[in-house]
């Protein structure tokens, strides 16, 4: 998979030297290094922020839009449950 990123030159400087430093001066040292850089920035973003897990979406939308039921089309029941959603996940 390809990632593409710009970055200031003076970082991506940086980061080109200390990768060969350590991966040495081989094809792939950039790849490898910038590999290791991503999954511990993962880990540290999952320690900070745990993930938010709903059981079933759907039944939770449902409870949601119950005061609703028969008042609206399906189409703007959808276009609420869009807006309530955004609410919560703010």
């Amino acid at each position: 998979m390809s990632l593409r990123v710009d970055v200031e030159s003076e970082i991506e400087r940086e980061f080109r030297e200390k990768a060969m430093r350590v991966y040495g001066y081989s094809k792939g040292s950039i790849r490898k290094a910038a590999s290791s850089a991503l999954k511990q920035w993962n880990k540290s973003i999952e320690i900070m922020e745990p993930e938010k897990r709903v059981e079933d979406p759907v039944k939770l939308i449902e409870g949601m839009l119950y005061h609703l039921k028969g008042k609206k089309t399906s189409v703007e029941l959808q276009h609420e449950a869009m807006k309530i959603w955004a609410e919560e996940v703010d």
